[in-house]
């Protein structure tokens, strides 16, 4: 097809959501589930239960996969479309395919995924046998459903991953936590997805990596090949396939242009985050991996503002031990000592599902039993954390945020188990900070709600927008046909937000921001004129934002701050502020 827009020809121009800027030119590495393949392996007795409850959970979990699908199909093409996958249901809870696995696994000493492989292969012989065509139909949801069980059985795709060879550009359908976290990260040159929006998890990660991402382009994981030639242009949301030579050298440009504006920036990496008219700013940075310190460093960032310790507990079958926990925060402490390091508690669940440990399938995981839910309810997991945590302490200024807080019982439950922490380490005579500081998180709108008595139980508060938005404006932040929705400048959240840092002051806590909302330069003078204590972006952000803060009065942000919060849309707000920064700022990126 062809753009006439600057006279650019290309195979295919795909338009998406942009989710972390530059550009980047590269092959393709489609990232896509393999063929099924099976280890014939023997099993110790003492392993027959646990392959039993493997096999159990992996049946639950397609069950689950499959009512989502049916749903989604269902609203998409119609209801009678969507009964395909009653079938599928119907094979899940097949009293003989179940009865013959778990037989299989017992007398036979086979692993789960080779007992069901075995036990599928049976029944698809005896369709096969059969004259009839309408056994002969269910062939095909046979395979389907061998597939999928095996799928969650065996739990990810970690050989094909290892596959990707020199450099390239990710191209999948979706990339869940445990597929980004097995990638060489050195190898990765930009994402493009078919699903996904601006607060989902390629979006964090890209960022992070400092790679130019582009989501929500719905079909282009069926359109591509291995090896193409494919351009990334993360600020405008532009992917190109086979591009020409022209097309080409237009986006080397373009490419040497972003990098001649980041050069500009990085000469005030090590200026004072600090107004025209005095006002001093926390400006931190938020962290996936420990090896990421250093581009926080590098980029000017003062601290770091959001430690997320969740690949922790994602990159193993195993649970990480505190001794493992506590070089990982040590490393990060000393590196940044004598600046703060916030270190989040694991939110796991959602659409990050460790191996470590099982989380039950759940109609809506996003508001079951994830992030503090589980620490509460998993004291060995949560302690060893804690224990690990405050044994860091002792090597620099590290702080601890609790997140998905809903109301102060768990606060106090998670105020007990730090006790108890501490009191072991005591007994021990293991050292650690006794004033180490604890923070909540503000993410939820009961907590948001609440944000004044959460303030007088801990000693500071961090706006995590990425889910405060979704939980405010009942948006799935992941959900492509609804990513419109998705608005971090709508006048609600600002009001939330505005009630937030009242509440916060009032009690005489500090108040940060983690979410993705602070990197974004076109919230940063409201955030600023809300009087917000803390930003904490992703690093390649830092010199951005602290460019536009030491452009301004404090005194004139709490203007536009207030203009912002008299609009009634979203979109008033988006084009407000994108007048005043076109107006102030020539040279910005956005």
């Amino acid at each position: 097809m062809e753009n006439h827009k600057n006279n650019i020809k290309c195979a295919y121009l795909l338009k998406g959501i942009p989710i972390s800027p530059g550009i980047a030119i590269s092959k393709v590495f489609v990232l896509q589930d393999e063929a099924v393949k099976i280890e014939p392996t023997v099993i110790d007795e003492s392993q027959i239960e646990g392959e039993i409850d493997k096999f159990k959970q992996a049946v639950a979990k397609a069950k689950l996969e499959l009512r989502t699908l049916q749903t989604r199909v269902a609203h998409r093409i119609g209801e009678e479309n969507a009964k395909i996958f009653d079938v599928h249901q119907l094979l899940l809870e097949d009293s003989l395919i179940i009865e013959e696995t778990i037989s299989s696994i017992k007398r036979e000493f086979k692993s789960a995924d080779h007992a069901f492989y075995d036990t599928m292969e049976k029944f698809q012989h005896t369709l096969d046998d059969s004259s009839i065509d309408f056994f002969q139909s269910r062939i095909p949801d046979l395979k389907d459903i061998k597939k999928r069980v095996i799928k969650h059985i065996q739990g990810d795709r970690t050989d094909y991953l290892n596959k990707l060879e020199g450099s390239a550009v990710i191209v999948a359908i979706d990339l869940t936590p445990s597929d980004t976290v097995k990638l060489d990260r050195h190898k990765v040159r930009g994402f493009a997805t078919d699903l996904g929006g601006r607060t989902t998890h390629v979006a964090i990660m890209a960022r992070s990596m400092e790679v130019p991402a582009v989501v929500g382009l719905r079909r282009i994981a069926r359109i591509v090949n291995e090896g193409d030639r494919i351009i990334i242009d993360g600020s405008k949301g532009h992917v190109l396939i086979n591009p020409d030579e022209k097309t080409i050298q237009h986006y080397r440009k373009l490419r040497e242009k972003y990098y001649d504006i980041e050069t500009r920036l990085a000469e005030i990496r090590d200026l004072p985050c600090i107004t025209l008219d005095g006002k001093e700013i926390e400006l931190s940075a938020n962290l996936e991996f420990s090896d990421e310190v250093e581009s926080a460093k590098t980029h000017g960032a003062r601290g770091i503002g959001l430690y997320r310790t969740d690949y922790i507990y994602l990159a193993g079958s195993a649970l990480p031990t505190e001794d493992e926990q506590y070089h990982e925060y040590k490393k990060i402490v000393e590196k940044m000592t004598p600046e703060p390091v916030i270190v989040r508690t694991m939110d796991v669940g959602g659409d990050k599902q460790p191996k470590s440990f099982t989380i039950p399938p759940e109609e809506n995981p996003f508001l079951g039993w994830r992030a503090i839910r589980i620490s509460i309810e998993r004291p060995d997991i949560f302690e060893v954390q804690l224990r690990a945590m405050l044994r860091a302490s002792q090597h620099g200024n590290l702080k601890i945020l609790l997140p998905m807080i809903s109301g102060l019982e768990e606060i106090i439950e998670c105020k007990a188990a730090l006790e108890r922490a501490k009191s072991e380490l005591r007994k021990k005579k293991i050292p650690f900070d006794e004033n180490v500081e604890l923070g909540v998180m503000i993410e939820v709108p009961s907590a948001a709600l609440l944000a004044d008595k959460i303030a007088r139980e801990v000693d500071f508060l961090s706006i995590g927008t990425n889910d405060l938005v979704q939980y405010l404006l009942a948006v799935d932040r992941g959900n492509e046909r609804i990513a419109y929705l998705y608005k971090h400048l709508h006048p609600a959240v600002l009001r939330a937000i505005k009630q937030i840092i009242a509440a916060g002051h009032q009690e005489g806590v500090w108040v940060g921001m983690c979410g993705e909302m602070a990197s974004d330069p076109l919230a940063t003078l409201i955030l600023l004129g809300l009087d917000l204590d803390e930003f904490s972006v992703t690093p390649t952000s830092v010199p951005e934002i602290k460019k536009i803060i030491r452009s301004v009065d404090y005194r004139e942000a709490v203007r536009v701050a207030n203009k912002a919060l008299e609009f009634s849309k979203a979109s008033e707000v988006e084009r407000f502020m994108t007048k005043v920064m076109r107006q102030k700022f020539k040279d910005i990126k956005t």
